[in-house]
């Protein structure tokens, strides 16, 4: 069965391009929506009551889109609100990257989480490691400020370096057999992470791309058609850097680039 409705992803910012990327390369033949509310960042400082207010406008603005599978690329709103998400879109699957993220550490004993405030004081990616494995130890740090560096084009050189030096080095002592980066911003940075801290990097992105191709594949609701795939990407602002930070990310151009509202959702 032929089903070309489009898939739906969605962050708070630009992060989330990280798993549209993936997708162009794992589902090529599937046409993509992209949401990033950039006039709202960063979603990791603020209140659990807002946090889920805005996750709730966009997944009703997806919905109308007529997606067929919903990514929540934002790991603030998959730590806080990823059910209110789901209740939404009903019957339509939803995938979030947290718990992407965790599938991938059932053999491990030790794991260092580094993601934005919010998930972390949830404790989101502690408490579904713990569900699979309460003896592996978890290792904490918030990174703050790596979202607004990065959004500002900020993702390579010294600059970086000095700030993940800063909030690596929590790590140090800690022993961990992988680092996860929760949050979909940080693979952008992890050549520099890697620099840092030379353990197995653990990137949810793209974990959640390969598991909706799975997902997909086992519901018979793969776009097998050999056609070009249209990309679409809804902003709620348009910063000066977006699409030229967008388009690095994405390593092609943003053609269809609109902003909207979610005032009435």
């Amino acid at each position: 069965m032929l089903d070309n409705r489009p898939i739906g992803v969605f962050d708070s910012g630009i992060g989330g391009l990280t798993i549209v990327k993936n997708l162009m390369s794992i589902l090529p033949n599937e046409d993509i929506i992209y949401f990033g509310d950039i006039a709202r960042i960063p979603y990791g400082t603020k209140s659990r009551a807002t946090i889920q207010k805005f996750a709730a406008q966009t997944a009703k603005f997806l919905i109308e889109q007529e997606v067929k599978a919903i990514i929540i690329a934002c790991n603030t709103i998959s730590a806080i609100a990823k059910d209110i998400v789901q209740e939404i879109a009903k019957a339509i699957p939803v995938i979030d990257v947290i718990t992407a993220g965790v599938s991938l550490v059932d053999n491990l004993n030790t794991v260092g989480v580094i993601a934005t405030p919010a998930t972390i004081n949830s404790n989101a990616y502690a408490l579904q490691i713990h569900k699979k494995n309460p003896n592996i130890e978890v290792y904490s740090n918030p990174c703050g400020l790596f979202v607004s560096m990065i959004e500002e084009g900020f993702v390579s050189g010294q600059i970086v370096e000095l700030v993940a030096k800063e909030y690596l080095s929590y790590f140090h002592d800690k022993n961990i057999q992988a680092l996860i980066l929760g949050c979909t911003h940080y693979p952008i940075i992890k050549e520099s992470i890697a620099k840092i801290l030379d353990v197995k990097l653990i990137d949810p992105s793209l974990q959640a791309s390969k598991m909706l191709y799975s997902l997909l594949f086992e519901n018979k609701l793969l776009n097998t058609t050999k056609s070009n795939p249209e990309y679409k990407f809804y902003v709620t602002d348009i910063p000066l850097k977006f699409r030229s930070v967008g388009e690095m990310f994405l390593q092609t151009e943003m053609q269809h680039l609109e902003i909207v509202s979610l005032d009435s959702y």
